[in-house]
């Protein structure tokens, strides 16, 4: 019998190329495997499909989010302008005026701005102004729209100089999407009523064209405050979301998350997977629910196939793959014998040359390139180190230059951000201070147009080896923030060693006495605006760059070469 077999495997099947009897061991051997394949990979290839939907949902939710987004800041922009223009201003300021005939022209005059601002829009069905009282400027409203539009105004929460969204009941029963502007008169900042613009769903369907989840997904956008669907994909009329799905969006806002993946069953008893993103500034969020069953359908039914082949073909292949097997496993464990021993530095070693199939040829081959593999190998180590030094000077050079500003040899505005949102984390760890001083050369432009840009250059350079020259510590930081502009950030500095510090700096760059005649000091000197907070976690880079740069627009306006102190009150005038 083990005659028999070794005449069929190593003799009369080694006769035959090695790619057919790959092919056939393949086709054959691998029959089984996918008999226990189909039956464990249902549930990774569930896994990994709703992992790809998943991705490829909410990055589709977050799309139409922006897009819905940048819709609606168009209309919000038609409506800044009109609430900013000196025509409505003027118009409601005569509203208010006591002259009585003023009053009925101002409101005359107040709806034909409205029909000259959106007459041309087709998709604004409606457009009014309030005044302070919440009440509609238009005698000729009807009375149930009039007390809706009213009703959503007094409902709408703090403006804080955004435009709020909401939906409202356009009468007959119908909701429409409306938008609603505080307006202010630019004189004194005092309320003057406020602007709504009723828009027509359909307007927002155009963001839905072209996507297509498959798996009958659907796409639509909620209110998360009533669960009211606001605009959906599919033709339809307003409706309520459904509860289960009302709960996965309210437990996602409880996370402060802008866009997540949930499951929940519905009403119905059909199970669903949904992405949803938040619409910036709204309580609307975009939804795509795809229910669970047909999103696993194509991979039950390839499992199906793979149990029905392998079922099949599983009593020929387990005879035929014994066979196949042996023809090539012997031949090719000797040659992965002898590759090992060269792989642990034998590299004289040689393969035997028996049979005439493809694997003896291999053998021929790996014989010849062994003669030359330790030539190689050395030659391949000296070219690789080599190689890779040019590469390590290289990349230390380029990362010097590019934090580096090319004029001053200081750290540049992008080193700048990188460093003070660092600092600023590590401040908040240790609660430790965390001073910044924003500097500007006094009369910059002056010395440039009298002495010429290549003194303003110099001038430059040497203010930056002051402010280098004063930052001694490992932690301190000057960069050029931009133009005659530089910053300095001091890690654990409170106010009185941050303006202690800015006043050196001021008086070092005076005792310079760099002739400057157009200034009036004479000589060159720097303002400096000084922000020393205690970061926490909540404080962000752009608060602190703030106070300074106020601080910095304040010792200007004092009469520059001076030292100023920054803080909320001053960032706020």
């Amino acid at each position: 019998m083990r005659k028999r077999l070794d005449f069929l495997s190593l003799s009369f099947l080694r006769k035959i190329e090695i790619r057919y009897r790959l092919i056939n061991s393949f086709i054959l051997v691998s029959l089984l495997p996918l008999l226990i394949s189909g039956l464990l990979a249902y549930g990774e290839t569930s896994r990994a499909t709703q992992e790809k939907v998943r991705a490829y949902s909410v990055q589709v939710a977050k799309q139409i989010s922006q897009n819905l987004m940048l819709r609606m800041e168009k209309i919000e922009d038609t409506s800044e302008e009109l609430a900013l223009s000196d025509r409505l201003q003027n118009l409601l300021a005569d509203y208010y005026g006591a002259d009585e005939a003023s009053g009925a022209a101002a409101r005359s005059g107040i709806a034909k701005a409205l029909l000259d601002t959106y007459g041309s829009f087709p998709y604004v069905n409606q457009k009014y102004i309030l005044d302070r009282n919440r009440q509609v400027i238009d005698a000729q409203i009807f009375a149930p729209l009039a007390n809706s539009v009213a009703r959503l105004a007094e409902e709408a929460p703090d403006f804080n100089g955004r435009a709020r969204w909401a939906l409202y009941n356009a009468g007959h029963g119908q909701k429409s999407l409306a938008m609603l502007r505080e307006i202010r008169f630019t004189g004194n900042n005092r309320n003057a009523g406020f602007l709504f613009v009723g828009v027509r769903p359909n307007y927002f369907f155009r963001i839905f064209e072209g996507i297509d989840l498959g798996y009958d997904s659907s796409i639509f956008i909620v209110d998360a405050n009533n669960g009211a669907i606001v605009v959906q994909s599919r033709e339809g009329g307003a409706g309520v979301a459904d509860p289960a799905l009302q709960q996965g969006i309210a437990a996602s806002l409880a996370q402060r998350r802008d866009s997540d993946f949930i499951s929940y069953t519905a009403a119905d008893k059909t199970a669903y997977y949904a992405a949803i993103a938040k619409v910036p500034h709204t309580s609307w969020l975009v939804v795509s629910a795809t229910p669970s069953d047909r999103l696993n359908a194509d991979t039950r039914s390839v499992r199906n196939k793979i149990v029905g082949i392998g079922v099949l073909c599983f009593a020929a292949s387990l005879l035929l793959s014994a066979l196949i097997a042996r023809s090539i496993s012997v031949p090719l464990k000797r040659l992965i014998m002898v590759m090992k021993e060269t792989e642990s530095g034998n590299s004289r070693i040689r393969m035997e040359q028996a049979g005439s199939d493809e694997i003896a040829v291999l053998s021929r081959k790996f014989n010849e390139m062994a003669s030359k593999l330790h030539q190689n190998k050395e030659q391949l180590e000296e070219q690789v180190a080599v190689r890779t030094r040019e590469l390590e000077r290289a990349n230390r050079k380029l990362e010097a230059l590019s934090a580096t500003d090319g004029l001053t040899g200081v750290a540049n505005r992008r080193r700048f951000d990188e460093a003070l949102a660092n600092e600023m984390r590590r401040a908040s760890r240790s609660s430790k201070p965390l001073a910044l001083l924003m500097l500007d050369v006094d009369f910059f432009k002056k010395y440039n147009d009298r002495y010429g840009h290549q003194a303003g250059d110099e001038c430059l350079r040497i203010v930056a080896r002051v402010l280098q020259k004063s930052s001694r510590r490992a932690t301190d930081l000057v960069a050029r923030y931009g133009g005659e502009e530089f910053s300095i950030i001091v890690a654990e500095s409170d106010a009185g060693s941050a303006i202690q510090h800015a006043e050196n700096i001021c008086d070092a760059i005076f005792e310079l006495k760099i002739p400057h005649a157009d200034s009036p000091f004479g000589y060159i000197t720097a303002s400096i605006g000084v922000a020393a907070v205690q970061p926490d976690d909540h404080t962000i880079p752009e608060r602190v760059l703030r106070i300074a740069d106020q601080a910095l627009y304040h010792a200007k306006y004092q009469g520059r070469n001076r030292v100023v102190l920054g803080n909320d009150a001053t960032h706020s005038l």
